[in-house]
């Protein structure tokens, strides 16, 4: 019979611990998040569009925003901070890795906060022999000139970016692993501007408010204000012809709401989820079911995307759009910390045109759900789970 080491045991028993306090964390969000306000973006950001938003890139799918982040790696000269959710030990986590020490090695100060309840969609690894980069020494842990910050007791933060010497940001939906940088299909923010960047770290890192005016907005949910769900809501309600809306995980009822009030006064909707679910399928088709019944399916059309889409992004008119962390879902929209930007410009601008191209080729692409799924009593109580629990 093989026996266990001592330190194997209280190496397991640890990292239970921590898997269990972060997913209590998770669930119950013990340290809580600012209230949900009213309005967050204001009548002027609805009636007047911003004509250069050249601070602004769009990156579409891993390939753009993995070489936009490896490059922002390797050009940097003062400091690189990192806010993950999952980061796997694969090809693409182990770029990042070799660049991120290449950088400390040459004085760049590196700061990595990674989120403990994102270790739970790393189990599979880990019992493989593959833990995260940021809990070995063969990874980021120990290095002189990087700080990694794990934190089981810090409530969830869904949130990704990378913020390199204060001068660019880089953020939306895409974790570290080889299926967001090869596999999926995603969307990431470049802000490219230090003024900007300034006020992007200011807001995530120190909770201050964004400021006003702004050719943009970068709405949060964090310990100051839950704002991201208004404001969605918000760029619903104010949309005059049409609401194309891509998400991964699509379940929470005022936004559900929100949509169906949208088609029912004649916007046209289009909803594309993914037809390829990691999780959350059966929550996604019960959305689907509530949407089709609600009387308004002459405006509102959706689509199963034939691949795994991780997105969160809506577009609205053509020229109000949201790209973010967030999904969809009570627990992105209340419990846990994200970061989405609003953007108002002309249908011309280059992110806006990329973007609705983007989108309207995805539809193209899809299958349209012309009745609502049959869903059995079991498959509804997955549905509700997947609904509160993701």
């Amino acid at each position: 019979m093989m026996l266990i080491s001592k330190s194997t045991v209280l190496w397991v028993c640890g990292l239970t611990l921590a898997i269990l306090t972060a997913a209590v964390v998770f669930v119950f969000n013990p340290m809580g998040l600012g209230p949900e306000p009213e309005t967050v973006l204001s009548h002027e950001f609805f009636t007047t569009s911003t004509q250069d938003l050249s601070q602004l890139e769009l990156l579409v799918d891993g390939k753009e925003a993995f070489d936009e982040i490896l490059e922002a790696i390797d050009c940097a000269r003062s400091s690189i901070f990192v806010q993950i959710f999952i980061w796997k030990d694969d090809t693409i986590g182990q770029r990042i890795v070799a660049g991120l020490k290449a950088a400390a090695k040459r004085g760049v100060r590196v700061t990595v906060r990674k989120d403990a309840l994102g270790t739970f969609f790393e189990f599979g690894d880990m019992v493989k022999g593959k833990m995260s980069p940021v809990f070995t020494k063969a990874g980021l842990r120990g290095y002189e000139n990087i700080d990694v910050d794990v934190d089981v007791f810090a409530g969830t933060d869904h949130s990704k970016y990378f913020i390199v010497d204060e001068r660019l940001a880089i953020f939306g939906g895409m974790n570290i692993g080889e299926e967001y940088h090869s596999q999926w299909h995603d969307y990431m923010v470049l802000i490219r501007s230090r003024q900007w960047t300034t006020s992007f770290t200011d807001l995530v890192m120190k909770s201050f408010p964004w400021p006003d005016p702004s050719p943009f907005v970068v709405a949060v949910n964090d310990e100051r204000a839950t704002e991201i769900r208004t404001a969605l809501i918000q760029m619903i309600d104010n949309a005059n012809e049409s609401v194309i809306i891509e998400h991964a995980y699509f379940s929470d009822s005022k936004v559900i709401e929100a949509v169906s009030r949208a088609a029912q006064r004649g916007i046209t909707v289009e909803i594309i989820l993914p037809k390829e679910t990691d999780t959350h399928g059966y929550a996604n088709m019960s959305t689907i079911n509530r949407l089709l019944d609600s009387g308004s399916e002459t405006n509102l059309k959706v689509f199963l995307y034939p691949h795994m889409s991780h997105a969160k992004v809506v577009l609205t008119d053509g020229e109000i759009a949201a790209v973010g962390s967030a999904n969809l879902t009570p627990r992105s929209m209340l419990t846990s910390r994200e970061v989405t930007l609003f953007v108002h410009g002309s249908r011309d601008d280059p992110f806006l045109k990329k973007l609705r191209q983007r989108l309207n080729a995805d539809v193209d692409k899809s299958e349209q759900i012309m009745a609502p799924f049959k869903l059995c009593f079991t498959d509804r109580i997955k549905a509700v789970v997947g609904k509160y629990v993701w």
